[in-house]
């Protein structure tokens, strides 16, 4: 979840009050990973064993649901195709590239570079690389959510009502 991301969100509600979204699927456009191998010293993966596909999906849900406009029955959903999500220890970057989709709009590219501190010492850098992951995947959010496109969509969604319990004739 990120403080900015939210914020993002909630401005966006004030500006389209009746604005929800869902979140459908982020998948990989190859094979989904739930580990990338870092020098030799062992895998780098998201917590409680999702891939990172999953992760990134989940860290959206959490943004539009702290921001309050997340709605299952929204019309608008948005989801992804992941076509780059890996790093470099040795520079110390993240790079995140998808194809995201939301309501009718036509699909736009995403791409986000996140750079951290590495480290010479192998050890040192992969745990460096893990814990650059989570703020990667938030500025990667945060340049969807701040996208046109993505506004266009917030716009174009109503969430539907819950149907209301009326009294039936007769009964």
């Amino acid at each position: 979840m990120s403080a900015e991301n939210v914020q993002t969100l909630r401005t966006l509600q004030q500006k389209y009050p009746q604005g929800s979204m869902k979140v459908a699927s982020f998948e990989a456009m190859d094979v989904p990973q739930r580990s990338i191998t870092c020098r030799g010293a062992g895998p780098v993966m998201p917590p409680d064993e999702k891939t990172f596909e999953q992760y990134v999906q989940a860290a959206l849900v959490d943004d539009l649901r702290m921001a309050g406009v997340y709605s299952d029955k929204s019309k608008v959903a948005v989801s992804a195709k992941m076509s780059m999500l890996d790093f470099s220890s040795t520079s110390g970057a993240w790079t995140l590239a998808a194809r995201i989709s939301a309501g009718a709009e036509a699909p736009y590219l995403i791409e986000h570079k996140g750079t951290y501190k590495s480290s010479f010492m192998g050890d040192n850098a992969c745990q460096l690389t893990a814990q650059a992951f989570m703020p990667s995947v938030q500025d990667f959010l945060r340049k969807v959510i701040s996208s046109p496109e993505f506004e266009k969509a917030f716009s174009n969604s109503v969430a539907t009502p819950a149907p209301s319990a009326e009294a039936i004739p007769g009964s």
